[in-house]
């Protein structure tokens, strides 16, 4: 059993994919998320947020409070089901390197894959380290079926993966049955799973 922590530094590497599998509204997911946005235990990185429930607000707010900075360049992509149109380039702080866009809908994998893709074209082979967040796939699943799921994901892991961005996946396991579950962990190099209040990790397709 380990840390999340320790699971950064230690397994999880640039270009890696990791799915976080912790039930939701517990105190353990967001220090597990700021970890894996911090690698190296250091905010000097360009992170990459997919958010479908958080707000930006709330997802800004959470990197001061938690890492005590923010990212050298942070951009969130928000998802809204209730949005009528895709706005973009609204500020998520005061600096110009925090920044929002929107998609209206939920459905629309095309416009999401182009806005992670857009901005991972941009930060590739940049000097500061890549992280992505999405959060999360439980809320994804609510709006499209698990097949569809999956050939939108692995074009997604494959783009970050070549950018060499760590990047992982937020999933509540009590949302879904096993076959789901392990259906998506295919994608994957790591698997965290927050049980009984410790993380495990799967690597590789080991337990």
């Amino acid at each position: 059993m380990c840390s999340v922590t320790e699971q950064s530094q230690t397994s999880i590497r640039p270009g890696d994919n990791v799915l976080v599998c912790c039930p939701s509204f517990t105190g353990a997911e967001p220090r597990a998320c700021l970890d894996l946005l911090t690698p190296d235990g250091s905010t000097d990185v360009h992170a990459l947020s997919v958010l479908f429930t958080q707000s930006p607000g709330d997802h800004v707010d959470a990197w001061q409070r938690i890492a005590g900075a923010y990212p050298t360049r942070m951009r969130i992509v928000a998802v809204d089901a209730d949005a009528r149109s895709d706005r973009t380039d609204e500020t998520a702080g005061p600096d110009a390197d925090r920044s929002v866009e929107r998609v209206g809908s939920p459905h629309n994998l095309t416009r999401l894959g182009i806005r992670v893709a857009d901005c991972l074209d941009e930060w590739d082979g940049s000097a500061e380290t890549v992280v992505v967040c999405f959060q999360s796939l439980t809320t994804l699943l609510q709006y499209v079926d698990v097949e569809s799921a999956v050939e939108f994901l692995d074009v997604v892991t494959e783009r970050c993966a070549a950018t060499d961005a760590v990047a992982h996946y937020h999933l509540d396991p009590e949302a879904h049955d096993d076959e789901t579950i392990d259906r998506l962990s295919e994608l994957f190099e790591t698997t965290l799973r927050f049980d009984d209040g410790e993380w495990t990790v799967r690597a590789g397709g080991e337990e």
